[in-house]
């Protein structure tokens, strides 16, 4: 039953739209979700979900899908590590986001979801975790995608006098639905494999299902003006894929790849980049997955009202979904 109430998502056929849109419709809510490709979205059919194609640079296209809304979760962004120019940056995540700002604004949207990441704010370690009080610090701090992100958050933050708006910054999704795949790949990288080569460091991980949940929280709770870390499990990535070989028949072995090897990497990814080459090795990516990039959720716990499940419950969702969907078997071959 639908409680009336019609919520957009941009980025619907993503790894948390998809899980977005599912939720919003678990909670009655209409949605409408905004897509490159309607055939990407692996969702299923819902008698209160209209999918519309359209580009967020495309203000005719974005009023349009705003027009009649009355929330509003920015989801989609571009992610791409191989992307060499930081204007590709500016232009989808800034600028798109600026545009679908200026139109909740004219046609009065209650509240703007925005999704942003949790490394704009600075990590720490297990005895002192990342925290929304603390800036961004490298390598993050230097990473072009990091770096578009801070500043349309910021940008969406400035705007709280005009609209309400909160700001959801997830750290490592795991889960089902990862058609890309996007954070999926490291999954990818440890599925039904003999071996597996993994980075010194480590990461905070949630499941893609708490993040959506977060989304339908921030919709009634949170404060205007806002910024919420949504984490859960700080985990080395050894650890990650210890976690993963309990969820398949194969396990693997695991071996750490020497920090030397991957800044060694990133530094002839720098070259090659130079040379024009689009590859996502550069000295500060790898440096990323050096660092034990740690957060907690102590904020969004009191504050949204959200739990969190083990990270195991999303691991086990996207071995499934890798395992029987039928495009991402190919993907893994």
């Amino acid at each position: 039953m639908s409680n009336g109430i019609t919520v957009l998502v941009t980025g619907a056929s993503g790894l948390l739209g998809t899980n977005a849109v599912l939720e919003l419709l678990t909670h009655g809510y209409q949605v409408v979700g905004l897509v490159r490709s309607k055939s990407r979205f692996k969702g299923g059919e819902h008698k209160n979900l209209r999918l519309i194609k359209g580009d967020l640079l495309n203000e005719k296209t974005m009023e349009r899908v705003i027009k009649g809304c009355d929330y509003v979760v920015h989801a989609a962004s571009l992610t791409n590590p191989e992307i060499l120019n930081y204007g590709e940056f500016q232009d989808v995540n800034i600028q798109g986001t600026k545009t679908i700002v200026q139109f909740a604004i004219i046609h009065k949207i209650k509240r703007i979801i925005y999704i942003s990441t949790a490394n704009v704010f600075g990590y720490g370690t297990l005895d002192d975790l990342g925290n929304e009080l603390k800036a961004i610090k490298k390598p993050f701090s230097k990473s072009l995608y990091s770096k578009s992100k801070l500043e349309a958050q910021e940008f969406v933050l400035s705007k709280a006098n005009d609209i309400e708006v909160v700001v959801l910054n997830p750290s490592f999704i795991i889960g089902a639905y990862d058609t890309k795949p996007t954070s999926g790949k490291l999954v990818l990288l440890g599925l039904n494999k003999r071996f597996v080569f993994h980075p010194p460091g480590g990461k905070s991980f949630i499941c893609a299902q708490d993040v959506a949940k977060g989304i339908v929280k921030a919709i009634t709770n949170g404060k205007n003006g806002e910024a919420y870390i949504l984490s859960n499990e700080n985990l080395s990535f050894k650890n990650f894929f210890k976690l993963l070989n309990e969820k398949q028949l194969t396990k693997a072995v695991l071996v750490e790849i020497p920090k030397v090897g991957l800044l060694f990497m990133g530094f002839i990814g720098d070259l090659l980049r130079r040379l024009q080459f689009k590859i996502p090795f550069s000295s500060n990516n790898m440096k990323i997955l050096c660092a034990s990039s740690f957060y907690s959720n102590v904020k969004a716990k009191k504050e949204l009202g959200l739990t969190f499940s083990p990270i195991e419950k999303g691991l086990k969702e996207a071995v499934v979904w890798f395992i029987t969907n039928e495009n991402m078997k190919r993907k893994m071959s």
